[in-house]
């Protein structure tokens, strides 16, 4: 009956997947691991059932294979419907690998069971033992033979001829010593099956009036391990064929005809399958890879079912046990000990501790304790990883304005007041803990500057939990007590929230500045940090300027006679893109922006310029056009000198020149200097 099952059931799934798979030439099968898992919960129930009816206990076993199959047929459609096929895709290999050979370590078992039969173990010290431990011994040597042979031979034919030369020799031997086939049943060799003809397979309305559905309960965490390793099984086979075949299948469509196929098998009162990567890849190698294949495999299994029930009770026990346990030792060999080459230590131990959980404590637990280590790992791991992109200080980053040299090197030798952490990823209480060590760190370091400023910039951080929040408050409350000021910028709506939620004030607080980006907060710092510390007198002219630019030289007065003077108002532009850059320009008094035009006609601001910066020095040599417009965002004041007054002094007065050529090369080496440091910063 149960032989005749599973063809039947196979049947169904055949034609499904070869009329609706998304892959012509896909063969769809009743998976024996899924088989094996509920033998062993139905061989668990049955034997509490001593004193049921064997009909009651065959309709519970129908009872259990038809839930299975309804259950994982649903979630299928379920997941194929609403495309969430890709969403277990996202288990931790190492749970997977876990489960794959706790299903090994449950078959395992199942055999087992299935060979000892109601007396357990303990019915090995029995005085009729005897024929239970040598069985038990006969199935773990041929489970050893078949091993050995499959991994020999590739064909497909070799698990077939084992078992069927397997059988030979048991039904040569017992005919040699004259023990009959009926002693055979008694003595547990054979299974006590019944040989009537064709399927005789109960009814649904039977099955649900016959069967006892407490105990059909009892078996609901092996149904769930068999829903999940058919979603695993399903999606890795549809992975694997991707990739084997070099054409994309639609894993939702597969979740699909998959779902209706096992409803119709649930209501059959079969167990559930899917497509067969081995039988789908053997096809392929042969060069089938059309529909025929399917529906020819289907033709093969109608011609098989009427003589199901003779299969099913001339198959000696410890073949069946030895094909479970073969099955089983090949799980745990690939997924238990070779994955340990693959794995690290910890998850490898995860690895470990499914079996061994599903052995001891079940199904569930087993999984449970997969779960938990594996989240405890990513958590050790996730936090162990940095979520600081980059440290550095006021003197190796700076913001977009740009100052004169006099200002620079005041940033130069006062810029580590100022701590910058650039942060990335998701902060939780273990990696928010960890930014605030490293700002304890700094402000315990007695042979650097005191601390002024700590800016952390959240845009590339994608967001935070309420502990990392608390985090935070507290390291407002470091920084303050240290007299520094802790300035927040890149900061999204969620962030700013969850901070707010959590006690941070962002609004009022003296001791936290609240900027939307790193470079505005720069910026403040920076016109805080120059504004605090003792400088020298404002310039007294233009000539005082540029002698602190390029150092006294008795030449520059006659070198700012020969610029020339223009005051601009507020909005004028200084330097027009496009046009050919032929001069130069210092801008003495006001501000201006440097700002260039998007292609979508936005404006992009790219610099902001203070009194005593030189203007056009790059496109001057060059001889090209300007790439970006000079806009004054005050009145100014700036000197100018064309490029041909230049070439004009190179003749005439080389000395003169040279001092041009100097006030260029300053500029540009102070701007390089300064682009060095944060490349060498950023790679630190």
């Amino acid at each position: 009956m149960g032989v005749g099952l599973i063809l039947l059931s196979s049947l169904v799934l055949v034609l499904a997947m070869a009329l609706f798979s998304s892959h012509p030439a896909s063969i769809g099968q009743v998976r024996k691991p899924s088989v094996a898992i509920l033998a062993t919960a139905i061989a668990g129930i049955t034997s509490a059932m001593a004193d049921a009816p064997v009909e009651t206990k065959i309709l519970t076993a129908f009872a259990v294979l038809a839930v299975s199959g309804l259950v994982t047929g649903i979630l299928f459609w379920f997941f194929g419907a609403f495309r969430f096929g890709r969403l277990i895709r996202f288990l931790p290999y190492s749970v997977i690998a876990g489960f794959l050979a706790g299903s090994g370590a449950l078959m395992v078992q199942g055999a087992g069971m299935m060979v000892l039969g109601e007396g357990g173990i303990a019915g090995l010290v029995q005085p009729q033992g005897l024929p239970v431990a040598g069985n038990l011994i006969v199935a773990l040597l041929f489970a050893a033979i078949l091993l050995l042979s499959l991994d020999r031979f590739s064909h497909p034919a070799t698990g077939p001829i084992v078992m069927l030369l397997g059988g030979l020799l048991f039904y040569s031997l017992i005919a040699s010593l004259g023990i009959p086939v009926e002693q055979a049943r008694l003595l547990h060799w054979l299974p006590a099956m019944p040989t009537a003809q064709g399927l005789n397979l109960p009814s649904p309305l039977e099955t649900l009036s016959g069967a006892d559905w407490l105990a059909v309960a009892q078996t609901l965490p092996a149904i769930a391990s068999v829903v999940l390793l058919s979603m695993i099984g399903l999606l890795l086979n549809t992975s694997g064929l991707e990739v084997a075949t070099r054409r994309e299948i639609d894993a939702d469509r597969e979740m699909r005809t998959a779902g209706l196929a096992n409803i119709a098998v649930g209501l059959l009162g079969g167990p559930p399958g899917f497509s067969s990567l081995s039988m789908t890849m053997l096809a392929n190698r042969m060069g089938a890879r059309t529909r025929l294949v399917g529906l020819a495999t289907a033709a093969v299994l109608v011609v098989m079912l009427p003589f199901a029930s003779q299969l099913a009770g001339i198959m000696p026990i410890f073949i069946a046990a030895g094909l479970m346990m073969t099955l089983g030792f090949e799980l745990l060999r690939d997924w238990l000990w070779k994955a340990r080459r693959k794995l690290s230590v910890s998850e490898w131990l995860t690895v470990l501790a499914i079996p061994l959980g599903m052995v001891c404590f079940g199904f569930l637990c087993g999984m449970g304790l997969g779960l938990a280590l594996s989240v405890v790992t990513f958590v050790y791991n996730y936090a162990s990883l940095s979520v600081i992109r980059a440290e550095t200080s006021n003197r190796e980053r700076r913001s977009s304005v740009d100052r004169p040299i006099a200002e620079n090197e005041l940033l130069d030798r006062e810029g580590e007041r100022v701590q910058l952490l650039e942060l990335q990823e998701f902060l939780f209480f273990g990696t928010a803990e960890y930014v605030m060590d490293r700002i304890r760190r700094r402000l315990r370091d007695q042979a650097r500057p005191k601390l002024g400023h700590v800016i952390i910039d959240f845009r590339r951080v994608s967001g935070m939990d309420a502990a990392a929040a608390v985090t935070f408050l507290k390291t407002r409350n470091l920084v303050a007590g240290s007299g520094a000021v802790l300035v927040l910028c890149g900061l999204s709506a969620e962030i700013e929230n969850t901070l707010r939620r959590n006690g941070v004030d962002l609004d009022d607080d003296p001791a936290v500045w609240l900027m939307d980006n790193l470079d505005q907060a720069l910026e403040r710092c920076e016109q805080h940090l120059l504004g605090s510390l003792p400088r020298e007198e404002a310039w007294q002219d233009v000539e005082d300027c540029l002698a602190r630019t390029i150092g006294p030289n008795e030449r520059i007065h006659d070198l700012v006679a020969v610029m020339q003077r223009i005051d601009f108002a507020a909005g004028d532009r200084i330097i027009r893109a496009g046009e050919s850059g032929d001069d130069l320009f210092l801008l003495w008094k006001g501000r201006a922006k440097i700002e260039a035009r998007l292609p979508n006609g936005r404006t992009l601001h790219l610099r902001t310029v203070m009194p005593g910066v030189v203007l056009g020095e790059i496109a001057l040599y060059r001889e090209g056009p300007r790439t970006a417009d000079v806009v004054a965002e005050l009145p100014s004041i700036a000197y100018r000198l064309a490029r041909a007054d230049l070439l004009q002094l190179e003749q005439s007065d080389p000395q003169l020149a040279v001092l041009v050529h100097l006030l260029c090369a300053t500029t540009l080496s102070e701007r390089l200097t300064i682009v060095n440091r944060v490349i060498q910063a950023l790679h630190e």
